[in-house]
């Protein structure tokens, strides 16, 4: 695992790197790294370029990586150092001041078949009628894109004023955006997709998958690690072709090794260095199902695919895993809904979670989950609040159209700062874990709303120039 990694990088000077990039079109410089062409290959596992070699660093190789939708799906969340100005990218800003209760907005949904969603969708009506806006106009396309199209087009033609686009898919929804914009209806996006830095949206607000498994790996380092051992390590996902599914696994092996390499007293020069070496580590452990990194303390021994989120898809999956590898010390679940069937599953097994073996999970900071964490069977879990998205998208609206402004901010000002937002705004995520599972406890566990997730604190997405003074010396 120690060996440097030899890149050739001559095809990767011939064009620029666009943060998240999923489309043909031309491409810009990489935010704060060096030019590089897109879909580079990937380093071969073993560690990142030292430094004074004359290779490519960690942080351009992962702006190449993203930049190729072929290789970005284990980098979801992972956060370039700075962003480009975007004013001069239409937005259909600034608006005209408009009272509050006379405001529509119409929400295209993709889905209401979760906790998450469902979530999502009731804090933001609720913002929405704290704030005074007269009317939302919900539409759910059950992951169907077509469906989301018809559903655009009559929020268009009904002349909303704003829209909010909980995309089906993204990148295929660039026109369908162009179209919005040009009838004078500016976009705000949720999902699980990072936007590029070209697309007519004002921002993209989603959460950071591969930053939510880095933060459950460094505790997990933190609590597991020993020097010269070596952990064996299960996980299970819900499938191998999503986003979130690669991120959040593949974020928890950077945070372990990070945190591992912090205690050893030979740290990492950076942080990407450590997400690099957990690409190339996760995409040979996704090949074959199984990886031998014993020289970084870990044996990824099993890997589970359950097809799905539901707890049933957790039980499959750590059925397959547990009866191959018995010795298995610790289990990664990508979510909480897939611990929810797999943990009685260790049980059914013989096994009892946080005895014999420790079991955590990379997402999303349910209820459910924080009470397994006060019993003492689950070890952590990374919070992936939907509160953030829709509550932090309707404070926008109420600002940008409000005619008196507020927090600090006329409306004129406030048009000003969201038509230079970051393409993506990534909610923050922490690890909860038996330490501060208390200070994450909702304040009403029986609220029908907020009591589903952990506790969170109000969250205002930054425009790019905050966002570029934040980052100065990542």
């Amino acid at each position: 695992m120690k060996k440097r990694i030899a890149l050739a990088i001559a095809a990767l000077m011939v064009m620029s790197v666009v943060f998240a990039s999923c489309t043909a079109t031309p491409t810009t410089p990489a935010p704060g790294g060096s030019p590089a062409t897109p879909g580079g290959s990937p380093a071969a596992p073993g560690g990142s370029p030292g430094a004074g070699t004359g290779a490519q660093s960690s942080y351009d190789q992962l702006m190449a990586l993203l930049n190729n939708p072929e290789t970005a799906l284990p980098l979801s969340g992972v956060q370039p150092k700075s962003y480009a100005d975007r004013t001069s990218v239409p937005k259909a800003l600034p608006v005209q001041p408009k009272a509050l209760k006379d405001l529509s907005v119409g929400w295209a949904a993709a889905s209401l078949g979760s906790d998450f969603f469902t979530g999502m969708r009731d804090s933001g009506m609720a913002e929405a009628q704290k704030l005074g806006i007269g009317k939302v106009d919900l539409q759910n396309a059950n992951f169907d894109l077509q469906t989301q199209q018809q559903q655009v087009d009559t929020f268009v033609t009904n002349k909303v004023d704003v829209m909010i686009l909980n995309a089906v898919d993204l990148h295929s929804s660039v026109q369908m955006i162009k179209t919005i914009v040009a009838a004078g209806i500016p976009v705000l996006v949720t999902g699980p997709t990072a936007a590029n830095s070209d697309y007519q949206t004002i921002t993209a607000v989603i959460s950071g998958s591969n930053e939510s498994g880095f933060q459950v790996g460094v505790y997990c380092a933190t609590k597991l690690y020993k020097p010269g051992q070596v952990l064996n390590v299960g996980m299970i996902i819900s499938k191998l072709e999503d986003a979130d599914s690669n991120s959040r696994p593949c974020g928890w092996i950077a945070g372990y090794l990070y945190q591992a390499r912090q205690m050893d007293g030979k740290p990492y020069a950076s942080k990407y260095d450590a997400i690099l070496e957990a690409y190339n580590i996760w995409e040979k452990y996704k090949q074959d199902r199984h990886y031998d990194a014993s020289s970084e303390g870990l044996n990824l021994a099993q890997l589970g695919v359950g097809n799905g989120t539901s707890a049933d898809n957790g039980r499959t999956a750590v059925q397959d895993i547990i009866v191959a590898d018995p010795g298995m010390q610790l289990l990664i679940s990508e979510m909480d809904s897939m611990a929810v069937g797999a943990i009685p599953e260790l049980e059914n097994q013989g096994k009892v979670p946080g005895k014999d073996i420790q079991v955590v999970t990379c997402a999303d900071g349910t209820i459910t989950a924080l009470n397994m964490i006060k019993q003492g069977k689950l070890m952590a879990t990374a919070t992936n609040i939907p509160f953030l998205n829709s509550v932090s998208m309707m404070d926008m609206i109420g600002n940008m159209f409000n005619p008196g402004g507020g927090g600090g901010k006329t409306q004129a000002e406030w048009n000003t700062y969201y038509n230079n937002m970051p393409a993506t705004s990534f909610t923050p995520t922490v690890a909860v874990t038996a330490d501060n599972v208390d200070q994450y406890m909702p304040t009403d566990p029986n609220d029908p709303i907020f009591g589903k997730f952990a506790r969170f604190d109000p969250w205002t997405p930054i425009d790019i120039p905050g966002y570029n003074a934040q980052h100065a010396n990542d």
